[in-house]
């Protein structure tokens, strides 16, 4: 008996939680060997008898419509829960060749550092040994320069300081600093190192499962596809259709539902912030300013001098200069809508050939999601971070899906682990590279809803 939707999709849940739980972040521990991702076994389609029993009888035709446009809605859920788990091993394994590119580049620094330092002590040791020499034949030597100086005889003969003169004590100095540096540099050197040789072990578990994860997805596209081509078929025998028109009709309910679950989201999200907005003091217009001056007392007349004096009125007062105005602060930095159309500019024209998705790629030709992101800005003048959860943290402002616009980011995942990134480009779409399949593209958002889509965007 085929299980439910909710018990299926339990099941690829766990298998993608057993493949990829510690694959959070480059510098973690990773098992040697992993569980394949794999998906719920297909439901069974309906049999050719079954088909002809269920147009025998109304109820039983709706019925069985039903359960096919079910099935082909879970086969779509399934896609998404595929497609998430390899976008988040691609991007485990595309930030473990960042942290591994980082790490070489520390231990090389760190190894001519060290060699530099092996180098300077080897010209101190030479002074050291000129001075013991003089010393030798003018008496008078510290203890510690028999350390220094490899413990020849001669230094064991002097027994005082005194005759070191101000060019010796410096060079002296200079020996100890040296030897002290060499030791401490050599070993910074062996720890970088190290720390590299781990990084280049983690990025090649990172890259055998992204490897696994992008075989699923594949796998789960194409068994998902072959199962459409029969249950569309069978849908327009049912309904007295044809194929082509139930494939349209099957897609516009796959748009309906992905749209409607994009409409929930960023309905949702809105509520919550303007639930928040009253309490929020950075959403909330600014009462506290200074109360409007009361109005001025009116001035009251000159006494009248007679019944026949006219009355005079008092001459109004000298007005007091009015105090100028403060200076209004200047208006944060913000880039032009120029350079948000550069960038973007810059993204599409990387969408089909000669351009690819590529792990850890920035450029010219291959690029991952945040590299793309990357390059596209850096080309418009703005430096961002190279990972998508620094990208988005970098952001000087974050508004709600719902207030996106052209030239924002959107990411996928959580705060604590933003796994995709992409630029807006507008009217729903998304430019990105997605992953070694499908490459460099331009998509709708409301397709990858399922994927964790964050109803949150940045703004630089």
């Amino acid at each position: 008996m085929a299980l439910s939707r909710s018990a299926r999709g339990t099941a690829v849940l766990c298998a993608v939680v057993v493949l990829f739980g510690a694959v959070v972040t480059p510098s973690a521990a990773v098992p040697a060997t992993t569980t394949p991702l794999t998906v719920r076994a297909s439901p069974d389609v309906p049999s050719p008898e079954e088909i002809a029993a269920a147009k025998a009888n109304e109820a039983a035709t709706a019925d069985q419509v039903a359960s096919i446009e079910r099935t082909l809605a879970d086969a779509a859920a399934d896609q998404q829960v595929a497609s998430t788990a390899a976008m988040q091993a691609n991007n485990a394994y595309s930030e473990a060749l960042v942290e591994l590119q980082q790490r070489t580049k520390t231990a090389s620094t760190a190894r001519a550092q060290a060699s530099a330092a092996r180098e300077q002590q080897d010209r101190t040791r030479k002074q050291v040994g000129q001075i013991a020499g003089d010393l030798y034949r003018n008496g008078g030597l510290n203890p510690a320069l028999v350390t220094l100086a490899g413990g020849s005889e001669s230094f064991q003969q002097a027994a005082t300081l005194e005759a070191l003169s101000a060019r010796r004590n410096r060079d002296l100095e200079v020996a100890v600093s040296a030897a002290a540096a060499s030791k401490s540099l050599s070993a910074a050197a062996d720890d970088a190192t190290k720390a590299a040789d781990d990084a280049a072990k983690t990025a090649e578990q990172r890259k055998t499962q992204a490897d696994q994860a992008n075989a699923a997805q594949v796998k789960a596209v194409a068994d998902a596809k072959a199962q459409r081509t029969t249950l569309v078929d069978q849908l327009a025998q049912l309904r007295n259709s044809t194929v082509e028109l139930e494939s349209a009709r099957v897609d516009a309910l796959d748009r309906q539902r992905e749209e409607a679950r994009l409409a929930a989201l960023t309905a949702s999200t809105d509520k919550a912030e303007q639930d928040q907005a009253p309490r929020n003091p950075a959403t909330s217009p600014d009462t506290s300013g200074p109360a409007a001056p009361a109005p001025a007392a009116p001035v009251p007349a000159a006494p009248v001098q007679g019944p026949a004096a006219p009355p005079v009125p008092a001459p109004a007062p000298a007005p007091e200069p009015a105090p100028a105005p403060a200076p209004a602060p200047a208006p944060p930095s913000v880039p032009s809508s120029g350079s948000y159309e550069t960038a973007i500019s810059v993204a599409l024209g990387k969408v089909g050939s000669p351009f690819y998705y590529q792990w850890g790629g920035t450029g010219p030709y291959g690029f991952d999601c945040s590299g793309l992101v990357q390059a596209a800005f850096a080309t418009a003048g703005m430096r961002l971070p190279r990972t998508a959860s620094q990208q988005y943290a970098a952001a000087p402002v974050h508004v709600p899906l719902s207030q996106a616009r052209r030239g924002d980011l959107l990411v996928w995942g959580s705060p604590s682990n933003f796994y995709h990134v992409a630029i807006y480009l507008g009217n729903g779409q998304v430019v990105q590279a997605l992953n070694p399949q499908e490459g460099i593209t331009v998509s709708n958002i409301s397709s990858m809803v399922g994927m964790e889509l964050y109803p949150f965007v940045a703004r630089y």
